[in-house]
């Protein structure tokens, strides 16, 4: 453990560098003071807690910042870090100090804007780059492929960018030298980014919607698992009601919703596991969605079937004839062994016969989800899956870097996982094989506590993108959210500003505060539009 001081004139960069400093120390605690910030660094970060003065420098700080309780519990001298910051023009500096000595430091500037960016944002990210150049030199760090970003959506700024008349080659060079990405990660972003361009909602299509339907049911939970879910071994008596209650919230927005113009694009049933409902569920609820809204004309609609042990030949008859777009079977691995260790009740085996069962079946598009990074797997094990994976050809393939969220089984136990330079040698082998067989990135997004520094890609093949999933990610089009735990993201279509509405991720208080939900969705709704 490292204790590590921040000593600012703004309170609020404390919580900035704390969304950076997890990136390295996923299991850091942070103390903020009067006059600066304590972070007490650790985790599995690979470091080498050695420091070298710059001869002749020193620098006095404020160690008075920080109380005398909290410096008890040091263990050996702390590493100070100052940071000053000058305007007009704009100039941070961070200054690393050791005993009261220079260490190291770094200065960005901006003499002119390069591109657009708001005041905020761009002091922001002078303090990230700063702060992170400084801090992978003292502690010997592996630079984060992602910089200095930590947000969900990297995408966004792709596309701002993009906004902004920036080639493809200008943002891949903004993104490595103003967020300090890698270059390969840069050109992945810009080429999602690119690939959705010609997909995202414009300021005159705020009539059109997307929808969200949760169905929060599982076989049994995996270990990995952070999602609001439900073993039907344990609550599977409550299917029906939450049913019930499920198609009252659909059927009156789907009322209110009447007569405006408001018309449906894309429908996405996820959770959970929706194909463990019965196949008589599955045909009632669709029906319930159809006669609930208005629809384009080419209408998307996927399901999760993400257990190939919930696939039937009857449910799958029934998705075809609710004319499904696309459906999800996802092994995650293909090593029976994993599949034992993470707590799914399949086999490999069955994963091929959900597979053959759904192309017999005739449904257009499957996509099979991979998670990277599962326990016990190596670079050995995940080209093997991939070969498995390729050899079946589905149309879309979405990688996973496993995420260790609080909700997930393995966040309280022991677990094994390769060290980050492993897992992004893993992620890049990943990435070659896919886009070596015609497989493009069309959707990426990021998560906290993510193996590896990775990411979350969804790649495809010609033509056959999930248009749900960009929609979504990228927030440019209004998801209406039905059921548990499930979101909805209002969009002002003349600033990009969202309105998020969730709703309760238990089952009972979902049932309990119907009414509640439905009146308040359906007026800020009808407000938008």
């Amino acid at each position: 453990m490292k204790k590590l001081i921040v000593l600012s004139p703004d309170p609020a960069d404390y919580r900035v560098l704390h969304d950076l400093l997890r990136v390295y120390f996923p299991r850091l605690s942070f103390v903020e003071e009067e006059k600066g910030a304590v972070y007490w660094l650790t985790g599995r970060a690979q470091t080498s807690m050695s420091f070298q003065a710059a001869p002749g420098d020193e620098l006095s700080a404020d160690s008075g910042a920080v109380n005398a309780e909290v410096q008890a519990n040091d263990e050996g001298p702390a590493l100070v870090m100052k940071i000053e910051k000058k305007e007009a023009p704009l100039e941070i500096r961070v200054a690393a100090l050791k005993d009261g000595r220079l260490v190291d430091q770094q200065t960005e500037k901006i003499f002119a804007e390069s591109f657009p960016e708001e005041t905020e944002h761009r002091q922001r990210r002078l303090l990230r780059l700063c702060f992170q150049r400084v801090l992978v030199r003292l502690l010997v760090l592996q630079p984060s492929p992602w910089g200095i970003l930590t947000g969900v959506r990297p995408t966004k700024i792709a596309h701002r960018l993009l906004d902004a008349g920036c080639s493809a080659e200008k943002t891949v060079a903004h993104l490595c030298q103003d967020y300090d990405l890698s270059r390969k990660r840069a050109e992945l972003l810009t080429r999602v980014a690119l690939y959705q361009r010609p997909y995202l909602a414009e300021q005159n299509e705020s009539k059109l919607l997307s929808i969200y339907i949760s169905i929060p049911f599982c076989p049994t939970r995996c270990h990995y698992c952070s999602f609001p879910a439900f073993s039907v071994e344990r609550w599977g008596a409550q299917v029906p009601a939450y049913l019930s209650g499920l198609e009252k919230e659909i059927a009156a927005v789907g009322a209110a919703l009447s007569g405006t113009g408001a018309k449906v694009r894309t429908v996405y049933l996820g959770g959970g596991t929706p194909t463990v409902l019965s196949a008589e569920q599955l045909a009632h609820l669709l029906a319930t969605v159809e006669r609930s809204f208005d629809f384009t004309g080419e209408r998307e609609l996927t399901v999760e079937g993400g257990r190939p042990d919930t696939l039937s030949e009857e449910k799958l008859r029934v998705l075809k004839a609710h004319q499904l777009s696309r459906l999800s079977i996802n092994p995650q691995t293909m090593s029976d062994e994993t599949l034992v260790r993470i707590g799914r009740q399949h086999t490999v085996q069955e994963i091929y016969e959900a597979y053959r069962l759904a192309r017999k079946t005739g449904l257009p598009i499957l996509n099979m989800d991979l998670i990277i990074g599962l326990p016990g797997e190596k670079g050995t094990v995940l080209e093997a899956t991939l070969e498995k994976v390729l050899q079946l050809a589905p149309e879309n393939i979405t990688l996973h870097a496993l995420a260790m969220k609080r909700a997930a089984y393995y966040r309280q136990e022991k677990i094994v996982l390769p060290v980050p330079s492993e897992g992004i040698q893993m992620m890049d082998l990943a990435h070659r094989r896919l886009q070596d067989a015609g497989y493009h990135p069309y959707y990426l997004y990021r998560q906290k506590e993510i193996f590896a520094h990775g990411e979350n890609v969804g790649y495809t093949l010609p033509g056959k993108a999930c248009l749900y999933n960009i929609l979504m990610m990228e927030e440019r089009q209004t998801i209406l959210g039905f059921g548990v735990g499930s979101g909805s993201k209002l969009v002002n279509y003349a600033d990009w500003t969202l309105e998020n509405i969730y709703n309760p991720k238990d089952v009972q208080v979902y049932l309990e505060r119907l009414e509640e939900i439905i009146n308040r969705k359906v007026d800020k709704l009808l407000r938008i539009l």
